[in-house]
């Protein structure tokens, strides 16, 4: 439980001292007092307590029950002056009387949404500024030993108008029009992007709205709209494309504001235009999209390969580099090794460490590196190159921590970074196979009692085993399995000594870290023979286990790199499907809603899925490769070449449902803002330290910690501070606690066996 005030919020928690000495308690207008009694402080906050009699007299008595009325309200704000609601708190004699009492302790459970204050009545308000979050929170008051609440209910209803607009221009009052025609300027693609039915994790950039637009001049209107937020905003495009994004601040505000947390609450989203040469309003699109209660919190490290050729026809340049960043508002991508040439990579899902091959450049990259540390024997490859090295992302410059002789091919790290599992041990007949190290203390020592060389194959013709990840609780490690060496497997432009017999199989080891050993047998989930990828091609790879270690997604294309068959370089188009199979049941899923966009020239184009190791707002989240457009975003300049197709490849994420069956429980994919302007692949999502919600209030004058959401646990950065913007800032009587600490109106109440309980008074 989080207990966030705001800073613009002084709440009043009551102290129960005020009930008096006896468990008979007097109401009282003061004979002889004023019946409030000396302000005190708890924690900070100033409190005073009051002993109020709502009747004007003396009754004594103890209350049987006490109630608000009204029992619920609901206010609308519109960002112009706050709104106030009064509850007036009354309580029941055994004589059947009922007295108005002033509270002696009370908590509004949402303090982002309004400031209640002491008072006969009870005074709940909501701010014009800055705040303007939507919700239900519930008002918990304590008077002699019993609790009573009432529920407030914030609506957000904002209007914005862009430059030379305003509620009287005839464009605005026409976009109000009732029954407005479809606009036939879009009626084939009315919205390129987002698309409909995404879900929108907190605390991701305002997505940029992408759309076909006819003409500069026309006035647009946003309309937003969810249970408790409404936005409508009119715009003039200026010039084409058609391109507008919500204010990041608004946006942050509605999604944080959806009810989603306690029941579906849809977010739907309507596009009007009105033709300013024709002076008629028409609907343009409509989309309904879901939010998920929670932020991407954590960090993506992707790789970046290219080549540029000089403009006189000279030499190209090959490039790859590694690159994180955070999904989140503000996020800016970092290079890692001071951008040195790196190619296949891993990292741990506690996000520490960080391994990948150090290309020494010698074989075909121009300029020739200066890495000089190439792999050897018996633990190397073909060439000699590709050592892998270890990193420790902790640090702000991500140290190395070792440079190995050993090939990097294929990497997988443990969750805890102590172990590294790598392609590179090479038999007298060339077959390549899996080897262990360790990244700890004993950086890059090779394990020969891990039982990988010992691994026996469901099929004898498959001794192969490729692209190992383990999962996330780190009993597991999925493999690819083929009969054939790595070349004639994954690179087109290799011949296949078996054309017509390439087969690969996704299957999983059991792995034991205190050996650290693995189980010699390897367990099938699934093979390319299936009926399922029959039109997307025999290439199965890169499998990512989900959060909970029970099922793994993958890519099926017509080779396993995702390369198509008319070579692997950057002249040529990616091609895959991405898929999910359980452990349990094998059957391949195809992941069509995060795998097809609308537009079927960009589908069969999603690649390389990697899983957040954490549930997040109720799905799991895949990171992946596409070529897809991106609405009508232009690409860079150099990256349009046909020569350079390949420049489109970014990072695009995917929420999947937590509960598998056999339909597809994908939904549409989200463009990762904030990634490099690049050709970017092969995301690993690794956990990584964020700023935590604080539980007192922060103080007016408390230096800030936070400037960007992505810093904050949370999602969200307010004012320096990280905020639980949509969270519980407390527990009512009953409610479930840790300390009394989390228990509304904790001066009054107690938590006992996890559970929030009333102080008697004395």
């Amino acid at each position: 439980m989080h207990r966030l005030i705001a800073a613009w919020i002084g709440v009043a928690c009551f102290g129960i001292a005020g009930c008096g000495s006896s468990t008979t308690s007097v109401f009282s207008s003061g004979e002889g007092g004023t019946g409030i009694q000396d302000a005190q402080t708890r924690g900070g906050d100033s409190t005073v307590i009051h002993l109020g009699g709502g009747d004007g007299g003396r009754v004594n008595g103890v209350p049987t029950s006490l109630f608000f009325v009204p029992a619920s309200a609901t206010v609308v704000v519109d960002g112009t002056a706050p709104v106030t609601a009064s509850f007036t708190l009354k309580a029941k004699l055994a004589s059947g009387a009922t007295v108005d009492v002033t509270p002696t302790s009370i908590e509004f459970d949402r303090p982002d949404l309004a400031l209640v204050t002491d008072s006969d009545p009870v005074v709940a308000t909501a701010p014009s500024s800055p705040a303007l979050y939507g919700g239900t929170g519930t008002v918990h008051a304590i008077y002699d030993g019993k609790e009573a609440t009432a529920q407030l209910t914030v609506q957000v209803h904002i209007v914005d108008y862009g430059a030379g607009l305003s509620g009287n221009s005839p464009a605005v009052k026409a976009l109000h029009g009732a029954n407005l025609q479809a606009d036939p300027a879009t009626a084939i693609s009315p919205l390129l992007y987002p698309y409909d039915k995404t879900v929108w994790p907190l605390g991701l950039t305002s997505p940029l709205l992408m759309w076909n637009a006819p003409q500069a001049g026309d006035v647009y209107r946003l309309h937003y709209e969810e249970t408790n937020y409404e936005f409508d905003g009119y715009y003039t495009l200026a010039a084409l494309p058609g391109q507008l994004r919500l204010d990041q601040t608004v946006w942050d505000r509605m999604t944080a504001s959806n009810n989603a947390v306690t029941s579906p609450d849809p977010l739907s989203f309507t596009l009007y235009r009105w033709d300013s040469i024709q002076t008629v309003a028409y609907t343009t699109s409509a989309q309904t999209w879901t939010v998920a209660p929670e932020s991407l919190r954590g960090a993506i490290y992707y790789w970046t390969a290219s080549k540029s050729a000089s403009a006189d026809g000279g030499a190209t340049t090959f490039f790859g580099r590694i690159t994180k960043f955070q999904p989140g508002t503000g996020a800016t991508p970092v290079v890692l090794n001071n951008g040195q040439c790196m190619g296949c990579h891993a990292v741990n899902a506690q996000g520490t460490v960080l391994v990948a091959d150090v290309d020494d450049q010698a074989e075909n990259q121009t300029p020739a590196g200066t890495h000089t540390v190439p792999s050897v024997a018996p633990y190397g490859n073909w060439s000699g190159t590709r050592a892998w090295a270890s990193f420790d992302v902790t640090q702000p410059t991500a140290p190395e921590l070792h440079q190995t002789t050993e090939f990097g091919a294929d990497l997988a790290v443990t969750p805890d970074g102590k172990y590294v599992a790598f392609g590179g041990q090479t038999t007298a007949t060339g077959s390549m196979y899996l080897s262990l190290g360790i990244v700890d203390s004993d950086a890059g020592q090779v394990v020969p009692t891990s039982g990988l060389d010992a691994v026996t194959g469901f099929d004898p013709t498959m001794t192969n085993l490729m692209m190992p990840a383990f999962s996330p609780d780190g009993t597991k490690l999925a493999v690819v399995v083929s009969p054939g060496d790595l070349h004639d497997n994954v690179i087109p432009t290799i011949p296949n000594p078996n054309p017509n017999n390439l087969i690969e199989a996704i299957a999983y080891l059991d792995f034991d870290e205190s050996g650290p050993t693995f189980a010699p047998a390897l367990h099938p989930i699934t093979d390319s023979t299936v009926a399922a990828f029959s039109t997307t091609g025999p290439g199965l790879a890169y499998p990512s286990f989900t959060p909970d270690s029970t099922a793994v997604a993958f890519h099926s294309g017509t080779y396993s790199t995702g390369c198509n068959a008319n070579g692997c370089d950057d002249t040529t188009t990616d091609n895959g499907d991405l898929f999910l199979a359980t452990l349990a049941s094998g059957a391949p899923i195809r992941l069509a809603a995060a795998d097809d966009p609308p537009i079927a020239a960009d589908r069969f184009s999603s690649v390389e899925p990697t899983f957040n190791p954490e549930v997040r707002g109720g799905y799991s989240w895949a990171v992946f490769t596409s070529m897809r457009s991106y609405g009508n975003q232009p690409w860079p300049a150099d990256v349009t070449s046909t020569a350079l197709v390949n420049g489109k490849r970014r990072l695009w994420v995917a929420p999947i449902d937590t509960t598998l069956g056999t339909t597809d429980p994908s939904h549409p994919a989200i463009y990762l803002e904030g990634q490099a302007d690049t050709p970017n692949m092969r995301g690993f999502w690794a956990l990584a330290p964020c700023i935590a919600t604080p539980k007192a209030t922060p103080k007016p004058d408390a230096a800030p910690v936070c400037t960007n959401g992505f810093e904050c646990c949370s999602g969200f950065c307010e004012g320096g501070q990280c905020v639980p913007v949509g969270q519980l800032a407390c527990s009512g009587i009953g409610g479930a606690c840790t300390t009394t600490s989390d228990c509304c109106n904790s001066s009054a109440a107690t938590c006992v066996g996890g559970a929030c309980t009333l102080l008697m008074p004395k």
